[in-house]
């Protein structure tokens, strides 16, 4: 197994019910050019169809809030993840 180089930048999506969105959001980050980077989607308990188009990103890390904790305790836990 060859050793895979620490990530240099993690990008933080906070999401709430932003099922119209999240795909736009992810299918633009897949086409930069460069592709050093990991995405992490921090979901404040949507009730919309939201989660199920981030799990058709596999490479997305999805963590999902059990109650809506608003924006900025959404970024930190990702950030901490």
């Amino acid at each position: 197994m060859k050793n895979q180089p620490e990530v240099q930048v993690s990008i933080i999506i906070p999401n709430f019910n932003g099922e119209a969105y999240i795909a736009n959001c992810l299918q633009s980050l897949y086409r930069q050019k460069e592709q050093d980077f990991e995405i992490i989607v921090v979901d404040d308990a949507s009730k919309d169809k939201s989660l199920a188009i981030i799990r058709h990103y596999p490479d997305v890390r999805l963590l999902i809030n059990s109650k809506n904790l608003g924006f900025a305790a959404s970024v930190n836990r990702g950030i901490r993840a």
